[in-house]
């Protein structure tokens, strides 16, 4: 038997389409929509697994380059970081995720740091490079579950794949 979960999600898809969702009647529309949510969930988990590792490397590449940005113009400005904005360990080195989730807490440090500074142009430039940032990560995660149909015909987005091959 197959446990591997690129196999699993699409069987167990197809079976709460195919025998759950019909079972339902039709006074249980909440459980009918969240029952199709998830069977979504599944859809895009599998369909986009086997591009999850560049997904991810992506994402702790751009975070690292953020992290980085920021404790360069918080360095310029001379304003001091508390202790604990690096002594979180990176985590794991075979966890990509851990080291991106360190990261996170380090942008977080870094970016209280930028805008309690007391300096407006240190607030502004954080400001801009968290907001350029969040708008590449936006489009990024936008993109990946666009298939769901969440998009309902809005602007045409770069699909993820394009997204990361251009990195």
């Amino acid at each position: 038997m197959e446990l591997r979960p690129e196999f699993l999600m699409p069987i167990i898809a197809k079976t709460l389409r195919d025998v759950v969702l019909p079972a339902l009647d039709e006074n249980q529309q909440v459980a009918a929509e969240q029952l199709k949510l998830a069977i979504g969930f599944l859809d895009i988990m599998g369909l986009r697994e086997p591009l999850q590792s560049k997904f991810d490397e992506d994402e702790h590449r751009r975070h690292a380059a953020l992290a980085g940005e920021l404790r360069a113009l918080i360095s310029e400005a001379k304003v001091s970081l508390p202790a604990s904005a690096f002594a979180e360990p990176v985590g794991d080195e075979a966890s990509l995720v851990t080291r991106t989730r360190s990261l996170r807490r380090e942008i977080a440090i870094l970016i209280e740091a930028g805008h309690t500074s007391g300096i407006e142009s240190l607030s502004q430039a954080v400001h801009d490079r968290v907001l350029a940032f969040a708008s590449v990560q936006l489009k990024r995660e936008r993109a990946w579950v666009e298939p769901m149909g969440f998009e309902g015909g809005a602007a045409k987005l770069t699909p993820v794949e394009e997204q990361l091959q251009s990195r």
